[in-house]
């Protein structure tokens, strides 16, 4: 049995993508940008990308609409 995270870009955009834009553009560059804002978040892995969804997402939801 496959865990969540066997499809990494799947998983982020399943837990996230009504609050933000994921993508994984090329090796090492993962990005999810804000749907209200349009401000973007990097990291060069999908978990630390994640953490950073978490962290930002805790500290200013994004407004849904």
């Amino acid at each position: 049995m496959g865990s969540d995270w066997d499809e990494p870009l799947s998983a982020l955009r399943w837990h996230w993508g009504e609050a933000y834009v994921i993508s994984h553009p090329e090796p090492d560059v993962w990005m999810a940008q804000r749907r209200d804002t349009c401000e973007t978040l990097r990291d060069v892995t999908a978990l630390g990308l994640r953490d950073q969804i978490i962290r930002d997402y805790a500290a200013r939801s994004v407004k849904r609409g």
